[in-house]
Parts: structure tokens; C-alpha cells; sequence
């Protein structure tokens, strides 16, 4: 980002407090208004005898004109002191709610005019209540009517004090200024009637808060996660364009990319834009065409990202929304979820453990949590800019939003009792790896139902066994026939079942053993719970890598026949959340390589890591350092 980036500002506030009116002066004062238009409406205000409003230069619909009330936003491309901004006028009535929150969508940082006479009032907080759900973090806070106030400054102390009090819960309050909309007074300049007032202009005061954020803006955008949201995909000749706007972060041509919810991967050829040129690097902002080097399948709706920055992947995510529709919201209604350019059918249900909240109409803010068909790519709290929403019917929008979290699963349990005394065993780990001449290590594969996970397993069981290995295969259909056949598929059950499949894998470690476990696991932060149960160092993720059409084709189980009948409704990749792994050891395409090639990609992996067993004739010795780290992680 550079210095001379266009703001975007949105004016919010409660009707009839003077948004339109300061749209209106700053224009006219700047001579924005061409004179014939100043003209005209001052007839028409003559002629119905009433007195000339700067709102009114902005008030293009009939009915805006006839009863002084702004429908629609306005849009005002505006420089001063050198810095360009976009103002959006927002309309106040709860009414035009739904316009109000599509001018706030864009916005920045948020300019909320309060009348200094009659203080705050609903529309004030609901305004700045839409401003935090959409991300808008950053206020500005104007007192205007202050000649109707006397310019008084207790008054002004007052209602900004209050004011700041509320904003300060959630967002960042920049400045409160006291101001006369219509009089222009303390917008450009300052004003003999406000002498008390020390503070900069309302104009001087974005300008410095521009310069702050271009500032802050630079800093961040370097550690920003790149995002770019796929539009469509074109092909011309032989090769294929992913086209899309970069919503965060940058990416140079020759870079790795990962394709979420799909969890493709390839590496960018070129970046093309039009008119036809090629750039090295683009950024936040630019719509731009990526031409790879694999001939990739991937659809409109998809999250572009680096591989070790993939944005969440799930069916089921809480969300803050803020309801703009009269009829009220029908918990039992499906609704169409678009985030980016994603699509999906959602159910919606009432966050934590209440009931369903009645009567949530035009206006109303509620939590909730929404589960949808198919698994989406999204991001949280403005992480990489993925986070907002819109909920629609078949006719109309009907909702907006933020995501807040993911919906909270198990994580580590702590044990029942606090009677339970944790035993070491007699025999040490590093005792048990010294007798099989190896160190142990957990080889934790994770990837969708045929992706291949067992065939690597069995592959690499035998491998090992044969190079003198003591190896340990955990697979997950078979605990699940037996001490995991208890749970179901239900995200909670699936915690469950990661977290002793993961306490399993640390016994048969502890004991010196190479494990390998064959499970899906969908879930990202079940496996984080798994790799902190094991420990860092000997866990080791295998990203088991296929394009979900080709298990879908090779279905060894025949769960995705079952799954396309009806019969399954919570297969991972296909109607339930699949998160792939963001940072593994190891990935492998399986679609692409023969399980020969894997198996020696993860024995190479061992290797690397010194476990490998001692040669003929010669004695294992664990190091020093490696005989600390294991006696701590024995106790």
C-alpha cells in the first residue's frame, strides 16, 4: 500500500443528525457542486419555503427531495491536502437498514455524526454496532449541531465522553470533534465559536489518521497471509486462468499456491492482467489472472493462499449477524451463504447452549451458528480478510455478517479424577530404543477417505519391519471396530476419537516404537491436540494428498456411493469439513505418485531425522541431547 491509496469512509448516524448535511457542505465549500445544481435546489427551496440544505445536493431520488430523508447511499470521490477519499453516505431510517450496512461493507474507518443537542439515540449505537460486525474498527466521532447546542463545551464533553465509552468496548475511537455541518464550521477550518475546542479540523484530522493508517497499513501488509478469491476460471487454447481480486497479502510469479477448500496445490507460471501484460508481484487490490504449471481443476469459489497460510476449512463456523429483512429469521429455513465468491446451502441455529431466540427481525443482531452442506474456506477476526458474509433467500439478502470462531469441540481432556497418579514404567524410553538400535517417531497420516493412507500404511509397515524396525500401525477403522467404537462422526466424536488414537500412538512411542497412524482426521486443531499430546519433535504429519474426484472414483470402501445416495451425510471432504494440513512434514499426491515413491519419500523423511536403525555389528547410542529430550518426555 502507498501513501496516495484511496480511503474508504463511511458517515453513519442516527436519522436527521447531519450525515448528508457534512457530505453536502464539505462539496459545496470545495466547490465540488456545479453552480447550476446550487441554483436549482435553492428555487425549489425558496419556492416551498424552507431553508437550503446542503443534504439536498446529494438527495437525487424524488422521494429523498420531498421528505428530507436519504434512501439510498451516496458515493463522493473527494481530495483534500492531498490525500484521496471515497465518502459513503449512509442512510439512517431503520428501514434502509440493508442500504446502510452494503455502504459500511467497504468502508475503513467509520465517521459517526452524533447531534450535539439531542445526544445519542438508537440509530447511533445500531450504526455503530453494524460497524464493528463488519470489521470496521476504526472510528471518527463528529458533534455536529453545535450552534443548535450553543456551543456549549459541558455539552460537548458530555455527549462525547458517552460516546466514547461505547465505542471503546469493541472498536478504536480516533478523535471526537465538535463541528456546525451546516454552517461549515471546524471542517476545513476552525471555528471563533468553538475557541475552546484545541483540536485539528475534521478534514486536518483524517488527513492525519490517513497518514497513521498508511503507515500502520505498511507495516502490517508485510505479515498480511495472501488471499485471493477465485472469480472464475477461463481457458484459452491449452491453458487455463484462475482469475480473481487479492483481498490480503502479495504473491510473486514462481511462488507454491494452495487451493482451499480443495486443497490443490501448484506453483504460479505467470501473472497476467488486463490489457494484456505480465507482472512479477501483485498485491492487495489487484484483479489479476494466475496461469500455473499444473493443469489444475478447480472451481469459482475457492480460497487462494500459500501452502503454510491456508485459511480454515469447515462446514460449521459462529457468526454475529445483524438481521436486514422484516420478516423475521425462520430457524428452520434453509438459507443461501455466500462468503467471497462461495455459495452453499446453510441451516442456521442459536450459538451456546439456549434455545432459539424469537422474533430476530429488521434490525437485530444475534449469534448464531451456521452449518452448511458442503464444507467453505473462510478466515476469522479479519485474518486475512475472508471473514464477512451475506445471508440471502431465493429473492433477496437477508442478513449480514462476521465469522467470530469456529464452533468449540473437545480439545485435551483432563482427567476426571484428581486422584490419578501419572506411572513412568520401569523401563525407560530411551532403555527400549537402545535394545531396537532406533529412536521412535510417530508417522501421523491424514487425507480423505481413499486417499490412500491405509496402502501407504501397510506399504510402510512392512518396509520398516523388514529394514528392523519395531513398528506399530494404529489404523482407524480398525479401533473403531473395537475402543473407539463407541463414537460416532459427529465433530465432538471425532475429537474424541483423534485424542486417543493420539494417547495410543504416545504409549506405543514410549516404548521406542515407529508409529503410524491411519486416520482422516479433518479436524486441524484436533490434530494440534494430537501433535501436543505426542510432542513436537516426534510428531510427524503426512499430508496424504488426492483430488477428492479421484477417491471418489477409486472408492474402496464404497462410502462415497454411500454418500452420494444419502446414506452418509457426514463424509469428510464431500458433505462434512475437511482441513488440510497447513505446514506438514511430508505431502504427498497420491494421484500422482506410485506408493514405491512414497514410501521411500517417508523413509528419506526418517532419515533425515536420524531414525534409522544402527548397522550391523554396531551399538545404538542416543545422543546427549536426544537422551535429555527423551527422559523429559518419559516422566
Amino acid at each position: 500500500m502507498t501513501e496516495f491509496k484511496q480511503r474508504k469512509l463511511v458517515i453513519v448516524g442516527h436519522v436527521d443528525h447531519g450525515k448528508s448535511t457534512l457530505l453536502g457542505r464539505i462539496l459545496m465549500d470545495f466547490g465540488k457542486i456545479p453552480q447550476e445544481k446550487i441554483d436549482k435546489v435553492s428555487r425549489t427551496c425558496q419556492s416551498r419555503g424552507i431553508q437550503l440544505e446542503p443534504a439536498f445536493f446529494l438527495d437525487a431520488l424524488q422521494e429523498e427531495q420531498e421528505q428530507g430523508i436519504s434512501i439510498d447511499t451516496t458515493r463522493v470521490n473527494f481530495e483534500f491536502d492531498g490525500k484521496r477519499f471515497l465518502l459513503i453516505d449512509a442512510p439512517g431510517h431503520l428501514e434502509f437498514l440493508k442500504n446502510m450496512t452494503s455502504g459500511a461493507s467497504g468502508a475503513e474507518t467509520g465517521i459517526l455524526v452524533v447531534d450535539g443537542y439531542d445526544g445519542i439515540c438508537s440509530q447511533t449505537l445500531r450504526h455503530l454496532k453494524i460497524l464493528g460486525v463488519l470489521g470496521v474498527a476504526n472510528v471518527v466521532v463528529v458533534v455536529n449541531k453545535m450552534d443548535k447546542a450553543g456551543y456549549s463545551q459541558s455539552r460537548f464533553e458530555e455527549v462525547a465522553a458517552e460516546i466514547r465509552a461505547h465505542i471503546e468496548k469493541e472498536q478504536k475511537c480516533l478523535s471526537v470533534i465538535p463541528i456546525s455541518a451546516l454552517k461549515g464550521e471546524n471542517l476545513s477550518q476552525s471555528a471563533k465559536e468553538l475557541d475552546w475546542y484545541k483540536g485539528l479540523p475534521l478534514l486536518a484530522q483524517l488527513v492525519e489518521h490517513t497518514d497513521a493508517q498508511c503507515r500502520l497499513d505498511s507495516e502490517e501488509g508485510a505479515g498480511e497471509p495472501f488471499r485471493m478469491i477465485v472469480q472464475d476460471v477461463y481457458r484459452f487454447t491449452d491453458e487455463r486462468y484462475f482469475a480473481g481480486r487479492i483481498v490480503s497479502g502479495q504473491i510473486s510469479a514462481g511462488q507454491k499456491i494452495f487451493f482451499s477448500p480443495s486443497g490443490k496445490e501448484s506453483t504460479i507460471a505467470a501473472i497476467e492482467t488486463f490489457p494484456a501484460t505480465q507482472k512479477e508481484t501483485a498485491v492487495k487490490g489487484d484483479s489479476v489472472a494466475l496461469r500455473l504449471k499444473d493443469q489444475i481443476f478447480i472451481e469459482r469459489g475457492e480460497i487462494i493462499s500459500l501452502p503454510e497460510e491456508s485459511p480454515e476449512v469447515n462446514s460449521e463456523m459462529e457468526a454475529k449477524l445483524v438481521w436486514l429483512n422484516s420478516t423475521a429469521l425462520d430457524w428452520t429455513q434453509e438459507y443461501l451463504l455466500k462468503i467471497g465468491t462461495a455459495e452453499v446451502t446453510c441451516r442456521l441455529e442459536p450459538a451456546g447452549n439456549g434455545g432459539a431466540v424469537e422474533n430476530i427481525v429488521n434490525g437485530d443482531f444475534v449469534d448464531v451458528v451456521i452449518k452448511t452442506r458442503t464444507p467453505v474456506s473462510f478466515d476469522r477476526g479479519n485474518k486475512g480478510g475472508v471473514d464477512k458474509l451475506v445471508l440471502c433467500t431465493t429473492y433477496e439478502t437477508v442478513a449480514c455478517g462476521s465469522i467470530k470462531a469456529l464452533s468449540s469441540h473437545a480439545g485435551i481432556k483432563s482427567a476426571k479424577s484428581k486422584n490419578i497418579v501419572v506411572e513412568s514404567g520401569f523401563v525407560r524410553r530411551q532403555e527400549h530404543e537402545h535394545k531396537h538400535g532406533h529412536k521412535g517417531a510417530v508417522l501421523w497420516t491424514t487425507g480423505l477417505s481413499g486417499a490412500g493412507k491405509s496402502t501407504l500404511a501397510r506399504a510402510l509397515e512392512r518396509r520398516l519391519f523388514d529394514d528392523g524396525y519395531r513398528v506399530v500401525v494404529l489404523d482407524g477403522d480398525n479401533l473403531r471396530s473395537g475402543i473407539c467404537a463407541d463414537l460416532g462422526f459427529e465433530p465432538q466424536d471425532r475429537s474424541e476419537n483423534i485424542r486417543r488414537v493420539a494417547h495410543m500412538a504416545k504409549l506405543f512411542l514410549n516404548t521406542g516404537a515407529v508409529v503410524i497412524t491411519a486416520c482422516i482426521s479433518p479436524y486441524e486443531k484436533d490434530r494440534r491436540m494430537a501433535e501436543e499430546i505426542i510432542g513436537e519433535e516426534d510428531f510427524n504429519e503426512l499430508f496424504i494428498f488426492c483430488p477428492v474426484e479421484v477417491c471418489q472414483q477409486r472408492d474402496p470402501k464404497g462410502l462415497y456411493k454411500k454418500a452420494s445416495g444419502g446414506q452418509i451425510k457426514d463424509l469428510s471432504g464431500l458433505n462434512a469439513p475437511y482441513q488440510p494440513p497447513a505446514k506438514p512434514k511430508l505431502r504427498l499426491d497420491t494421484s500422482t505418485v506410485g506408493i514405491e515413491a512414497e514410501v521411500e519419500a517417508v523413509m528419506k523423511l526418517l532419515h533425515s531425522k536420524g531414525i534409522k536403525p544402527a548397522p550391523v555389528g554396531k551399538e545404538f547410542v542416543a545422543g546427549a541431547k536426544y537422551n535429555s529430550g527423551i527422559n523429559k518426555a518419559s516422566q
